[in-house]
């Protein structure tokens, strides 16, 4: 019986169940009247009996879906649309059917299911936040929107990083949506963020740690080109090869290559030979040995045929072009003048109010524009704009805070002048450690000046300092003067005078009163005495001269008392009797006009014509009444005495020679000697006499060997020891080489062996001596025309041209040369190596040929 009502019980619990399940799927007519009150409570009731019944779950997530709610409730409906996916998959075919036939299956759930996605959505839209579309593609299952809330949040996402303008935010969203589209630009972004972060004080450190850090960025090129930018303020070649090897992975180090060859662009630039032939002209470049590929209807050549300026100008349809040497345009512009500064650079005048500074490479980066601009040294210029001058580097980098009147170098000391002051800078100077470093410059001089070219003096009024060959500081500013001469300083200062050596040692410990110096001969005075230091300036000064003159190295004169002495570098001293009178004597003969220093002699004398001759050392070399004493040579001094003519050495030893008559003047290693209306000479290098046989003074042809003497007014060659090797039979003899002479018999000018006594050439009308190194060509004309013939009589050009003449360049040596065919009006120009080889040659008509010739 017990089981029974179980049973029945069972039976009923199930059919109450379904009929409830069934009857809540009926609160779907109440939704459709929008009578959301009843058809929540008919869910509700389905809920309280079972609430895990599919159906009434399914009403709730319409229920919630439904559009009076807008989206407010989607995310509960979305929990009971879930549910009941869960849920449906699990029930008895039997209660599928069921609910089928009621409207709910499985087709149903999907497209509440779907309903619920769209609204959700629409929330995120709504929102529209990266949370928001988050929440959407995180929480619901079909996605149907997935694409467009992904593009959707990605694009938020990215704005909201971009609009916080930080690296923590942009690289949390590439790191976050790798595969975003906006990634890559979240990336760029981030760089350019970080970059301008890592750099933002501009200086040099932090653009070199930079690179050091991100070498592969695109911000690291920029970085390495501020780095070069920053260096090129102070920089030398050492700088530019040092950034060249520390960055060659950047196009930064080709810049700095182009600036380095920049500099010995000049030197590289190829000299053209110009001519003009059927309406263009052409060009030879002679280092490469052949004709440019290019050629212009109408140039401007530097000097006649030649283009030796690194640039040619080109005028088309009245308009004026400049090109590089390889035909490349240098500025399209109409050209009123160009000028080559240095260092790669041309300045150009088109007309306007600035001129165009240009680099050989025209790289962009090296390119400005200004009133004018002047190269200092090979990494500095000057730039003008308005009246005032400012010093930037090659690149443009700005060096000084303010501008300046003028700028100028000499030496390794840069000048600045602003009003009537000035400044001094070094290169060292210019050295930055930022972009926006400028320097200050102190205006604290009016005047300056070199001494021996090794320090530089400048003046503040009354206050002087000294600064060495860089511009460092050798003696600080302070009120005095400061003084040099060949290794030592003389400060005055407040009426006190001290002697300083290089190291800026006193080399004596009394004030000075005053000083002379000559020559490396230092006078000094106490407050009433001179002392002398001939030879160095090692011990104590000795003072005891009431005056002093010092001449020279090797010679002073002192008094004391009512004595009179010269000093003499030997430590000699000579006194001066009453009434002796000194001189130096001096050697006017151009051939030592170099070592004149060299000729040290003083002659004494007195009233009544008594000579003392004293050489440099203060040794006397001869005395004697009424003396004539002529110097002439550092060793040797011709003396005249009682008609007697004597020659002696400087330490007075006599060259005995007979029957002197006259010495002559030094040339060429001989003195000439008259004896017996003969002439001779004396070979001074080694004091061996000519003996005299010619009518007038002996030349040399070559050296201590053979000379050229006069004979019945012609000319002939001798020995040393006057014998004869040519006959006296010409007018002119000229070295030729050393077995051959150029000589003219008879008004015939030939080349004649002087051995041989044969001629190599003959009929010469004229001949031109060219010296190249120690190599000697000679252009020589005969009838036929001119020709070149080498040292060895070789002819090298044959004798065909009309015109003819040596072009060094280089370091080469060419020959030009013209050929008139007159009776065709044509010419043919050629080129000849140093040897002769043929080089160009080409045929023109005369019309052509004018347009390049010289006056």
């Amino acid at each position: 019986m017990r089981q029974l009502l179980f049973f029945l019980l069972a039976i009923f619990m199930v059919t109450f169940f379904y009929g409830c399940a069934y009857k809540v799927l009926k609160a779907d007519k109440f939704l459709e009247k929008q009578e959301m009150g009843k058809a929540k409570k008919r869910i509700d009731k389905a809920i309280e009996n079972d609430p895990r019944n599919p159906a009434a779950q399914f009403m709730l997530a319409k229920y919630y879906s439904h559009s009076v709610w807008s989206f407010d409730a989607v995310d509960s409906a979305h929990l009971y649309i879930r549910s009941v996916s869960d849920t449906f998959p699990q029930l008895e075919n039997k209660t599928v059917k069921k609910l089928s036939k009621k409207g709910l299956d499985s087709v149903a759930v999907v497209q509440q299911a779907l309903i619920v996605d769209s609204l959700a959505f629409a929330k995120a839209q709504a929102e529209n936040t990266e949370d928001a579309y988050n929440q959407y593609l995180n929480t619901y299952d079909y996605l149907t929107f997935e694409e467009e809330a992904t593009a959707l949040r990605n694009q938020v996402a990215y704005d909201k990083a971009i609009a916080q303008n930080t690296t923590q935010a942009v690289s949390d969203f590439f790191r976050k949506y790798p595969d975003a589209p906006q990634a890559q630009k979240a990336r760029n972004v981030f760089e350019t963020l970080y970059y301008e972060k890592k750099t933002q004080n501009e200086t040099l450190t932090e653009y070199v740690d930079y690179v050091k850090e991100r070498p592969q960025t695109e911000f690291a090129e920029e970085a390495a080109f501020e780095i070069l930018n920053i260096i090129s303020a102070g920089a030398e070649t050492l700088d530019y090869q040092r950034f060249i090897k520390q960055y060659n992975q950047f196009e930064a180090s080709q810049l700095a290559q182009t600036i380095l060859e920049g500099v010995s662009y000049e030197g590289r630039t190829d000299e053209l030979l110009t001519h003009k032939k059927d309406s263009a002209f052409h060009f030879y470049n002679l280092e490469k040995q052949g004709l440019s590929s290019f050629q212009f209807e109408e140039i401007v050549p530097d000097s006649c045929s030649f283009i030796k300026q690194p640039f040619i100008l080109s005028k088309q349809a009245n308009v004026v072009f400049a090109y590089l040497k390889n035909g490349e345009k240098i500025l399209d512009v109409n050209i009123k003048a160009i000028e080559y500064l240095g260092s790669g650079f041309f300045q150009i005048d088109d007309y306007g109010r600035d001129k165009n500074l240009v680099h050989f490479s025209q790289h962009d980066k090296l390119s400005q524009k200004a009133v004018e601009f002047q190269i200092l040294d090979d990494f500095h210029l000057a730039k003008k704009e308005d009246d005032s001058w400012y010093l930037i580097s090659l690149l443009g980098e700005a060096i000084l805070k303010q501008p300046v009147d003028s700028i100028w170098k000499e030496g390794e000391v840069f000048f600045f002048k602003k009003g009537n002051n000035m400044a001094v800078a070094s290169i060292a100077d210019f050295k930055k450690s930022a972009k926006n470093e400028l320097k200050s410059l102190s205006y604290l001089y009016n005047d300056y000046e070199w001494l021996d070219e090794k320090y530089l003096r400048l003046h503040s009024n009354d206050y002087e300092t000294i600064l060495n060959q860089r511009a460092e500081v050798f003696f600080p500013l302070e009120q005095a003067s400061f003084n040099y001469f060949d290794a030592v300083w003389v400060k005055e200062k407040n009426g006190k005078v001290k002697v300083l050596d290089q190291n800026r040692n006193s080399l004596f410990e009394e004030d000075l009163a005053a000083f002379q110096f000559e020559s490396g001969v230092l006078g000094v005075k106490n407050e009433m005495l001179w002392s002398v230091f001939i030879s160095g300036f090692k011990g104590f000064p000795k003072f005891q001269y009431d005056s002093i003159r010092i001449f020279n190295s090797w010679l002073t004169y002192a008094q004391q008392d009512d004595a009179e002495y010269l000093l003499f570098q030997s430590g000699k001293k000579v006194v001066l009797k009453e009434k002796e009178r000194y001189r130096i004597l001096k050697n006017y003969n151009v051939a030592f006009s170099n070592v004149s220093d060299q000729i040290r002699f003083v002659e004494i004398s007195n009233e009544k014509g008594y000579f003392k001759l004293y050489n440099g050392l203060g040794r006397m070399v001869k005395e004697g009444q009424d003396l004539d004493i002529n110097i002439l040579t550092p060793r040797l001094i011709q003396v005249h005495q009682n008609k007697k003519k004597q020659l002696i050495d400087s330490s007075g030893t006599e060259i005995k020679i007979k029957n002197v008559e006259a010495f002559g003047a030094f040339q060429d290693g001989l003195i000439p000697i008259l004896q017996n209306r003969k002439f001779g000479a004396l070979i001074v290098e080694d004091l061996k006499i000519i003996p005299a046989h010619s009518q007038s003074k002996i030349e040399l042809f070559l050296q201590d060997s053979l000379y050229i003497f006069k004979e019945d007014n012609l000319l002939g060659i001798s020995n040393a020891k006057a014998e004869i090797v040519v006959d006296a039979d010409f007018e002119a003899i000229e070295f030729f080489n050393d077995s051959t002479a150029i000589v003219e018999e008879a008004g015939q000018i030939g080349i004649f062996n002087i051995y041989s006594k044969e001629y190599l050439f003959e009929d010469l009308e004229t001949w031109e001596r060219i010296v190249f190194g120690e190599e000697i060509f000679f252009i020589v004309r005969r009838q036929a025309g001119y020709g070149v013939i080498n040292q060895l009589g070789e002819e090298v050009i044959p004798f065909i041209f009309n015109e003819l003449k040596a072009y060094e360049s280089k370091s080469k040596l060419y020959w030009l040369a013209e050929r008139r065919l007159s009776e065709i009006n044509y010419i043919v120009i050629a080129y000849f190596d140093k040897n002769g080889q043929v080089l160009f040659k080409e045929g023109l008509n005369f019309d052509d040929y004018l347009e390049t010739a010289c006056d």
